[in-house]
């Protein structure tokens, strides 16, 4: 063996053992976030953080190394903090709304064994799930009636997450009021505006104003609060036990199959499912769109749905979303690539509904 063997030989040997210590110290980080967790200690302390810097750069003894020893050193905390939130944030499951709201059924229904954390609007769900905070998000998506949720298809282009899974629930709105109110008292309607848009026609049998609310669980809420028997609320059946209303109308919606489509949002990436979607935004050249298309088919795919959202900052332009049934393997990927501008995949995901599960 020659000297350059040997050394390398030595560097191995060094290798294996920095490779069993960074895993016992990330092993003993399980008991610091379980600490950490109990007595509500948050993941970043930068005052221990930089005493911890600063007492171990004095272990190295030869001033050439200190610099770059630190710098791996403070890569190490990071990666630390993160896998303390990752651990911290596994079995929570975030949606928008309050207790009552239909993304807090789903989820409820999706992850019963779970810990269910409220955020107030959509966007709020996707950052918790990227800041580590949530191991999922259950977000609504489509709706049969009232078409797609816009903000969320910006949030899926804008936020580094996957669709997970997808659940098709079936939607029955009720009009909620106060004890004593009927329908001939109802002036005023409240609820999420794909609610009062779904429930459009029942409205105007009412003669009452819609009054978009940020969730229909918060409606419910609030009708129970003005005491008023003038103001009602559209949301699900159990606001009624929730909030102490009374349920004036049922399946009030004007579709008889009304079904929400709600996604399960993750960091990590399905490799296989039923579907796989991707956002893409298209050359600015005559035909873009129909060599999308005809790429998607070139490679034997079946394109189950193609939806367009105007592009945040570029007045005039759009993104599709695109949905392709079964998998799409990364030779499919690369030629549908090829004719797109940009792309952002989503991920496979599987289907489900009430009845199949």
């Amino acid at each position: 063996m020659n000297q350059l063997e040997k050394a390398r030989a030595k560097i191995d040997s060094i290798d294996r053992e920095l490779a069993r210590l960074y895993e016992e110290r990330m092993k003993t980080l399980q008991d610091v976030a379980a600490y950490k967790q109990a007595h509500g200690l948050a993941v970043v302390d930068t005052s221990r953080e930089e005493a911890i810097v600063q007492k171990n750069r004095k272990f190295i003894t030869d001033p050439a190394f200190m610099d770059s020893y630190e710098r791996v050193l403070r890569f190490m905390i990071s990666e630390s903090c993160d896998y303390q939130r990752a651990l911290l944030a596994k079995g929570k499951v975030g949606y928008a709304g309050i207790e009552g709201a239909f993304s807090h059924m789903v989820a409820k229904r999706l992850f019963h064994d779970h810990t269910l954390v409220a955020y107030s609007n959509f966007e709020d769900v996707f950052q918790a799930l990227v800041d580590k905070k949530i191991e999922f998000g259950v977000i609504p998506f489509e709706n049969t009636n009232s078409g797609l949720v816009g903000e969320v298809l910006d949030a899926l282009l804008k936020y580094p997450v996957f669709i997970e899974q997808v659940w098709d629930q079936k939607i029955e709105q009720c009009l909620l009021g106060i004890e004593g109110a009927t329908l001939k008292d109802i002036e005023w309607v409240y609820s999420k505006d794909q609610a009062l848009n779904q429930s459009r026609e029942f409205i105007q049998s009412l003669n009452a104003q819609p009054v978009a609310y940020p969730n229909t669980a918060l409606a419910a809420q609030y009708v129970a609060m003005q005491r008023d028997k003038t103001k009602a609320a559209i949301g699900a059946k159990e606001n009624a036990a929730l909030y102490n209303l009374n349920i004036l109308a049922s399946r009030i919606e004007e579709n008889s199959e009304n079904t929400t489509r709600f996604l399960v949002i993750s960091r990590e990436r399905n490799q296989e499912g039923d579907r796989f979607a991707m956002c893409v935004t298209f050359k600015n050249e005559v035909g873009a769109l129909g060599k999308v298309i005809e790429e998607i088919s070139r490679q034997h795919l079946n394109m189950c749905s193609i939806q367009s959202r105007p592009l945040k900052g570029h007045p005039f332009e759009y993104f599709f979303f695109i949905e392709i049934e079964g998998n799409v393997d990364q030779r499919a990927l690369d030629a549908i690539r090829s004719v797109c501008d940009q792309t952002k995949v989503l991920g496979s995901y599987t289907m489900r509904k009430e009845n199949n599960e």
